[in-house]
């Protein structure tokens, strides 16, 4: 996912922020932009999608295990081998065998989530642009 960092405050204009603010605000902006994919997903998925992507977001043992059975051959998958190479995990790693699985799962039944992320992040900065005086003046 996108990375909320001192780059993120300068594309919004927001370099000026006070340092012991900038934190607080980078951890709201990525919340913000999580509820915004969600709400989006929600829109094109059923409730019973939902319901198993929670499941998921939640690391259930149980789902975990039979999607990552359902694909196969997992540690061959090109999202697989793309996943830990970014990561540096290790085969097996429960974190990475998550990850995994949500993404599998994001390419199948939300084939859109990649670009939902885009546009929910332009939208969330140019909204941020057009506060950003009354931001930095509360700060």
């Amino acid at each position: 996912m996108f990375k909320f960092d001192n780059r993120f405050l300068d594309s919004v204009g927001l370099t000026d922020l006070p340092d012991a603010q900038k934190e607080a605000f980078l951890q709201y902006a990525q919340d913000q932009l999580e509820i915004r994919i969600g709400e989006k997903m929600s829109e094109s998925l059923s409730d019973e999608q939902l319901d198993e992507f929670e499941r998921i977001i939640d690391n259930e043992p149980g789902t975990i295990q039979i999607l990552l059975e359902s694909y196969g051959d997992y540690q061959n998958d090109e999202v697989y081998q793309t996943l830990k190479r970014n990561t540096g995990a290790q085969d097996g790693d429960a974190g990475l065998i998550s990850d995994y699985v949500t993404a599998k799962w994001l390419n199948q039944n939300c084939p859109q989530y990649q670009q939902l992320i885009k546009d929910s992040l332009v939208e969330l900065q140019d909204e941020i642009r057009e506060q950003k005086d009354g931001i930095l003046a509360a700060a």
